[in-house]
């Protein structure tokens, strides 16, 4: 993911936030006409997607995923999570192959 992250950061898609003395890494996904943003933190993305973190590319962010949120473990694709739209313009971007 390392990859991804430095072409995002690159790209002015990554951030960071200090919260109860920590930094936290963020991934901004949108930002909306009235100038709100949408993002998610590094480590929730890499909760998601953990089980293509050494081949982040388009075609396995796009595919299916498991992961396990409290104890509850799904089975997913992009599209269904809500991600695709933002992995489909990072690949228009050339961010990811």
């Amino acid at each position: 993911m390392n990859q991804l992250y430095m072409s995002l950061n690159k790209a002015g898609f990554m951030y960071k936030e200090e919260s109860n003395q920590e930094t936290i890494d963020f991934i901004l996904l949108e930002t909306y006409e009235n100038g709100t943003t949408h993002s998610v933190d590094v480590n929730t993305f890499e909760k998601l997607f953990e089980d293509i973190v050494e081949n982040p590319s388009y075609k396995a962010l796009s595919g299916l995923h498991t992961f396990k949120l409290e104890d509850v473990e799904y089975t997913m694709t992009s599209e269904e999570m809500g991600y695709q739209k933002y992995f489909d313009k990072w690949r228009e971007l050339g961010l990811l192959n």
